[in-house]
């Protein structure tokens, strides 16, 4: 397994390890029965718990151009009653890896789910990354703040709604450049506004995907979708399309809630699509 760090041209890309989840495979993947993962035990055992899926939420500090953008701002510090009582260690982490909370410039999220928004500000309610602006995609917003969706959503009020009122967010839409190395690149169908992250730098390209998959048999089985994405026929267009294009290109990627660091590539193996972790 590779270290937690790898560059692309000039950017550090950081993996930073929230916590590992793990799931009922029914609650997960509702139309799948858990013997279609039995194939890929073998080959991502990471992926595996006892009788559970077990999946991981990364986040992803990039140091570009003097910037420093975190992706994502994992479970928080819980305990969440949801996940077991499981507590995030983000803030340990970024210690560990030597990532400041006063050097992220900006905080940028693929999408508003609980699990990618929750250290956002502190136990005394001010943001977590003092220095930040906090980069929201506008449909996500749209789409999480109505009064029917906000109220199945209490992360939007706890985490996200604060931030505006602290005049520390921005709406994003389509591609924006957050540095001259670093764009948003839209790829809904999990959320409305779900966004990846395009690096490209010195002729070197890689794409952090956010919740584009879940598990890594969905490097092959496209066309398999988690119970939480919003709308499947579209996440399933942008899982391929994006996958088609980390085959071809054999560029990197950064899988957030794939096992390890979330580092690795898309390569052929038997006439599979296999996930190769670095």
């Amino acid at each position: 397994m590779a270290g937690s760090k790898v560059t692309v041209g000039n950017v550090e890309i950081v993996s930073l390890l929230d916590t590992p989840m793990e799931f009922d495979w029914g609650v997960f993947f509702p139309n799948n029965s858990p013997a279609d993962f039995d194939p890929y035990r073998e080959s991502y055992p990471g992926a595996f718990g006892e009788g559970k899926f077990r999946t991981y939420a990364h986040c992803y500090a990039l140091r570009s151009g003097g910037k420093t953008v975190l992706v994502d701002a994992g479970i928080g510090p819980g305990p969440i009653d949801l996940l077991g009582g499981i507590r995030g260690r983000l803030m340990d982490e970024m210690n560990a890896k030597g990532v400041s909370l006063d050097s992220v410039d900006v905080v940028v999220f693929t999408h508003l789910h609980g699990d990618h928004v929750g250290w956002n500000l502190t136990a005394d309610k001010v943001p977590t990354f003092p220095k930040a602006r906090y980069l929201v995609p506008q449909a996500d917003w749209d789409y999480f703040t109505a009064a029917d969706v906000a109220s199945q959503n209490p992360q939007v009020g706890a985490s996200v709604l604060p931030l505006k009122e602290l005049g520390v967010l921005d709406l994003f839409s389509g591609e924006k450049a957050l540095t001259q190395e670093l764009t948003t690149y839209p790829t809904p169908g999990h959320t409305p506004g779900h966004t990846s992250i395009m690096v490209a730098s010195a002729g070197q390209k890689a794409i952090i995907t956010g919740d584009l998959a879940h598990h890594p048999a969905q490097v092959d089985r496209t066309e398999w979708c988690a119970g939480f994405d919003g709308d499947p026929a579209q996440a399933v267009a942008s899982r391929r399309k994006v996958f088609d294009q980390l085959e071809a290109d054999g560029l990197l990627a950064a899988i957030c809630h794939f096992p390890d660091t979330g580092f690795g590539n898309l390569v052929r193996l038997e006439g599979k699509r296999i996930w190769q972790a670095l």
